[in-house]
């Protein structure tokens, strides 16, 4: 049996459809570890050599690649921050610039790609590490299936619909003046750093900082409109992972707005399914409406800096309210076969799922193959103390925060509290599973608070 880590950053974007991923190939030789970044961290440490899924080789990435493959593994990656979404192919080579280097390539083994637009972007950029990178599709694009998403997310849709009509907007602005402040200065930083980002690009890059601010506000100013024309719909604004929702909150605190709702509860794909019309600007969720064959309209300034406006082309655009009005009011799903073929001529999807092409090129990766009983006796001793350990310092924090009367930090971005709310609890893993009829299949090992050991289950056999 062979290995496989896979961390988890960002629990909304990435956990469901990783699972997937696993349920998918859990016929495999494999045995799979999902975690947040410190679960991955000590399975990594303890467990020995495996095949590490990551979300990217950022510029800033290199002493954590280093780390991994100084274990023994092998080091794969798969972006989850829309290069494939970027501009056109000027902006994705500046995009590069600050997502990989020469040195990290030359480090990892393999570079998954979501589609044509980034596969030859990045062939481009590194025309001697060609071989290394591999169009596969992205499992994102797996739970985008109507057999599929009617499964995983059968009982979130059914709850949402009770919000019936409703228009869903997905947010993935800086929505406050702080954050904006913040952005800059990580900006600066990160041109200080990186010397082949030059003075132009920054200046660009502040600027759509400050338009995606913008936009924001243009956003709450449409929502209130849209309760006045509207009265009987409900509009969910489901916030980004990394935005923090009380700065949505706030906005419509009146009584005039009690049909806005602000709710990040759910995967994306449920509020999707369940509305009745999509509203975004520069969101993967607009690719996503299209392909699932909801209706959607992306709403944006005119003039606004961006890198990433390809979304936008996949759905009828406006800066315009009055067009925004008819649209809403009118069909015009019959008019979405343009838009979905120029999201297929960028984005790679097949009749076969990604999550299965991207485990055929992964089986191809050497990797020395663990011992299985040395594996078994580390999972369950670390395991149970992490698991011990973990809850002790849970509860601690939680008695703490009473005590002291201390608030989760939502104030950054970069916060835990934001991006792996609640943890990954037991109970979301076995969901998933549950839904896809495999959850009496896969044995599913705890390791620590947040992280698991799963693979199949086959009666007499150690793992």
């Amino acid at each position: 049996m062979k290995l496989i880590y896979i961390p988890i950053e960002i629990k909304a974007r990435e956990l469901v459809s990783k699972l997937f991923f696993i349920a998918e190939n859990i016929n495999e030789n494999f045995i799979f570890f999902i975690g947040n970044k410190l679960a991955a961290k000590r399975a990594t440490s303890i467990f020995g050599k495996g095949i590490y899924l990551y979300k990217s080789i950022n510029y800033n990435d290199i002493d954590h690649i280093k780390r991994i493959k100084n274990k023994g593994n092998a080091y794969i990656s798969l972006d989850e921050e829309g290069g494939a979404t970027q501009s056109n192919s000027t902006a994705f080579q500046a995009y590069l610039n600050y997502r990989s280097s020469l040195k990290n390539i030359s480090l990892v083994n393999k570079i998954f790609t979501w589609g044509n637009f980034d596969y030859k972007g990045w062939r481009n950029k590194y025309k001697n590490y060609k071989k290394k990178i591999i169009k596969t599709g992205s499992p994102r694009f797996d739970i985008w299936r109507k057999n599929i998403y009617t499964k995983i997310f059968k009982d979130e849709i059914f709850y949402l619909k009770k919000y019936s009509p409703f228009f869903f907007i997905p947010s993935t602005f800086i929505s406050s003046d702080s954050w904006l402040k913040k952005e800059i200065v990580n900006e600066k930083r990160m041109k200080k750093n990186n010397n082949k980002l030059t003075s132009s690009f920054l200046e660009k890059r502040i600027q759509a900082r400050k338009d995606s601010y913008k936009n924001f506000l243009a956003f709450v100013d449409l929502i209130k409109k849209l309760t006045k024309d509207f009265p009987r719909h409900k509009i969910i604004v489901k916030p980004h992972p990394t935005e923090n929702i009380h700065d949505w909150q706030k906005k419509f605190l009146k009584k005039q707005y009690s049909n806005v709702v602000i709710n990040n509860k759910f995967d994306l794909t449920s509020y999707i399914a369940a509305s009745e019309c999509v509203i975004f600007s520069e969101s993967t969720a607009g690719v996503q409406s299209m392909i699932m064959g909801k209706k959607a309209i992306s709403y944006n300034l005119k003039n606004n800096v961006t890198f990433r406006n390809f979304a936008n082309k996949c759905a009828p655009q406006t800066s315009d309210y009055k067009f925004l009005l008819n649209f809403l009011k009118k069909n015009y799903l019959s008019r979405q076969l343009k838009y979905k073929k120029k999201i297929k001529d960028r984005f790679y999807i097949s009749k076969k799922t990604s999550s299965k092409i991207l485990m055929e090129n992964i089986k191809n990766i050497k990797i020395q193959p663990i011992n299985n009983k040395i594996f078994n006796f580390k999972v369950n001793f670390f395991g149970l103390c992490f698991f011990l350990k973990d809850n002790f310092n849970f509860f601690l924090t939680k008695i703490k925060q009473k005590i002291f009367k201390i608030e989760p930090n939502f104030k950054s971005r970069f916060s835990y509290s934001l991006k792996m709310p609640g943890g990954i609890k037991r109970n979301e893993v076995e969901r998933v599973f549950k839904s896809l009829e495999l959850n009496k299949k896969i044995k599913i090992i705890n390791f620590g608070r947040d992280g698991y050991v799963i693979y199949k289950d086959i009666s007499k056999r150690n793992i």
